[in-house]
């Protein structure tokens, strides 16, 4: 599950171990609303103008990620 916080956080969490896995700092702004799929996560922030979108891959420059590590999310270019 990810978590917007007002800071501009994103909190990636287990929900069936109850874990906090992850933070990532994404906007200078509150986040409004996140989506997320197979393929991406897409972030609008409250006072934020852009739509911010990273795209889920598995090959991120020359090392390959699993989905199932947290750092992989944000790992991308934006």
């Amino acid at each position: 599950m990810l978590i917007g916080l007002s800071t501009g956080h994103i909190w990636v969490l287990d929900t069936r171990s109850n874990t906090f896995m992850h933070t990532a700092k994404v906007l200078d702004c509150s986040i409004r609303k996140i989506v997320s799929s197979v393929s991406r996560i897409i972030v609008e922030g409250h006072q934020d103008t852009k739509i911010h979108s990273w795209e889920l891959k598995k090959t991120i420059g020359d090392f390959d990620y699993d989905a199932s590590d947290p750092d992989y999310f944000f790992a991308g270019p934006e």
